[in-house]
């Protein structure tokens, strides 16, 4: 091990020890529960749960995060993506059977997938959306919800007019 690695390694020893030694002055006049078991932690002398041996960590989280307006953001879209998969289905029979493909089903079959990948792709990078005001958050789930009101109207529509 070269002398740069050794002196890293000891930083993050010291960086460890640290972390420790902050938790457990933090739980020398504070009850908290064993993240695994539920014990009551206080007044440790080594970051381990005595009740369940598991090895305790200083982190920093958040008491209760809010994902309403994310879920309300995706939800049209998971739910356009799996309609379309059913829409498929008789899309196809009716190309099949009749030789026609209907283009305002074919059109909701892709509005859907595209839809259910946006939804995918929000989903995966859902810091970046939870990470925004909840205004925000708010006016991008209502401009989602919107578009596929208005594309559902005018699947309706284009539907009325082919028959």
């Amino acid at each position: 091990m070269s002398k740069s690695e050794q002196i890293q390694q000891r930083g993050g020893e010291a960086t460890a020890s640290r972390r420790q030694e902050m938790l457990l002055e933090c739980l020398r006049d504070h009850d908290a529960a064993c993240p695994v078991c539920g014990y009551n932690v206080r007044s440790l002398t080594r970051p381990i749960c005595p009740e369940c041996r598991q090895e305790l960590v200083l982190t920093v989280g958040v008491l209760r995060l809010r994902l309403g307006w994310l879920l309300a953001a995706v939800a049209p879209g998971f739910f356009s993506g799996i309609a379309a998969c059913f829409v498929l289905i008789p899309t196809m029979a009716i190309f099949f059977e009749d030789g026609v493909l209907l283009l305002p089903l074919v059109g909701a079959v892709l509005f859907g997938w595209c839809s259910g990948l946006f939804a995918i792709i929000l989903a995966a990078k859902r810091s970046r959306f939870l990470a925004r005001s909840r205004t925000r958050q708010r006016w991008f789930a209502l401009i989602i919800w919107m578009v596929h009101i208005t594309a559902f109207v005018l699947l309706l529509i284009s539907l009325a007019l082919h028959t």
